[in-house]
């Protein structure tokens, strides 16, 4: 029974180990702007002879795209006003509440499940009652990520937060 014991949590650790892997994107950045070598738009350009725009103090709404693109609006002055995407940080959140509930479903669920199939095959009664709740854990924290950016995305699409 201890080599059984060993192997069940040897396999929660690596689920749950499969799980933290699982969850980093593949082309993440770290916070110092590493990941992705690809550049696009105006980092592009600067490396290929052309310098980017220098900033000092005030700018008049000149921030944003360069050349032909760019429009200047009049008499706007964009050096104090700032404006915050709460949609994106309330995004960033869910985002990591989701994360955290589907790690904890799966590490949950899956040694449930587990469990009930060891006292399945010891003929315990209550067995099956364990592998359920194991597989509705596992369930729902797989099915949690994807309600949450559903009901984000809806909630986006209704303009409910402009």
């Amino acid at each position: 029974m201890r080599v059984v014991s060993k192997l069940t949590m040897a396999a929660v650790g690596f689920s749950f180990a499969a799980c933290l892997f699982a969850s980093i994107p593949a082309n993440a950045q770290d916070a110092f702007g590493g990941g992705s070598s690809q550049k696009t738009g105006p980092q592009a350009q600067a490396g290929q002879g052309s310098s980017a725009p220098m900033l000092n103090s005030a700018a008049n709404g000149t921030i944003g795209p360069q050349g032909q693109d760019a429009t200047v609006v009049q008499g706007v002055n964009t050096a104090g006003t700032v404006r915050v995407n709460n949609l994106a940080n309330l995004e960033a959140l869910l985002n990591i509440i989701a994360n955290g509930m589907e790690i904890l479903g799966i590490a949950w669920g899956g040694p449930t499940m587990i469990m009930g199939f060891m006292h399945m095959a010891a003929g315990t009664q209550d067995a099956m009652k364990r592998v359920l709740w194991g597989a509705a854990g596992v369930t729902g924290g797989l099915a949690t990520p994807g309600a949450i950016n559903w009901l984000v995305a809806s909630a986006r699409d209704a303009n409910l937060f402009t």
